[in-house]
């Protein structure tokens, strides 16, 4: 645990901010860099991933206010120093870039399809980040993986429970997500329709998600008797929207390339009816 990278005078580099602002970094070069592929206009695919940025902090924020205020102590200036609950920036997120695509005529899905990998990208070393700081604990357990946090900094910061075995629940998200950047890639070649990869991985997400908060020890907010945690809930409406836009994407899909078959065949027969009429004049 590294809460605390170094200082230089009164400025104080945490690890936690460092491989936000790199995975943050990533998430908008990357994508920008594979929409450029796609035909895209790179200006505004620059655009997009400003506000999904500013969204995405925004939302981050509000969710984790909202949800257990007392996370901030009633601080504003902590809003900006500790993190946010990832959901939270991701539904802003959607909501603006897909008002921001509206807006410049991006084709929606297409976009979205660039923006998965480095989405993952940036949650596996935000993830990362919360390790070394310390925050998004998980349960105690007496498992050979269980991680013992000893840093008094990173209580005072975030409340992590001090020299008990905890599950590392950072590492497992951040493998789930980080090992799913290769397929997310090899989707993008190989996809059947626009929108397949960021649906595919949102539903990947949110199942993942579901399943690890069981493992979660920190603040999570609440609800059915404390029975699921906000993310859970969030999940659980995330997994079917996005299987059925799934499954309607694919349809209309499988639709469309049989409308071209069809035009193709009936093209292909007019031109040999053509043909033999020709043929007959002679």
């Amino acid at each position: 645990m590294f809460p605390e990278l170094f200082r230089v005078g009164h400025l104080t580099v945490y690890s936690y901010g460092v491989l936000m602002g790199l995975g943050t970094l990533l998430a908008v070069v990357w994508p920008v860099r594979l929409a450029r592929r796609d035909g895209i206009p790179v200006a505004k695919a620059e655009g997009l991933a400003l506000v999904i940025v500013l969204s995405a902090v925004i939302g981050s924020k509000l969710l984790t206010v909202f949800d257990y205020p007392d996370f901030y102590s009633g601080n504003l200036d902590r809003v900006m120093d500790r993190g946010g609950v990832f959901y939270g920036g991701f539904l802003l997120a959607v909501v603006a870039s897909a008002l921001y695509m509206w807006i410049t005529k991006l084709p929606g899905w297409r976009v979205a399809d660039c923006v998965a990998p480095g989405l993952a990208l940036a949650q596996g070393l935000g993830r990362i980040g919360c390790f070394l700081a310390g925050c998004c604990w998980g349960r105690e357990t007496d498992l050979p993986v269980g991680v013992t946090f000893t840093s008094d900094l990173a209580h005072q910061i975030t409340g992590v429970p001090l020299r008990v075995k905890l599950h590392p629940t950072q590492l497992y998200e951040a493998a789930l997500v980080l090992l799913a950047i290769p397929f997310l890639l090899w989707l993008r070649k190989h996809k059947s329709f626009d929108g397949q990869v960021v649906l595919i991985y949102v539903l990947y997400y949110a199942v993942a998600r579901f399943f690890l908060e069981f493992l979660r020890g920190d603040p999570r907010g609440h609800y059915f008797n404390d029975f699921i945690s906000t993310s859970q809930f969030i999940s659980l409406v995330i997994i079917p929207i996005a299987a059925l836009l799934l499954v309607r994407l694919q349809r209309q899909s499988a639709l469309g390339k049989s409308r071209d078959r069809q035009n193709s065949h009936n093209l292909g027969s007019k031109v040999r009816a053509g043909s033999m009429r020709a043929g007959e004049l002679r």
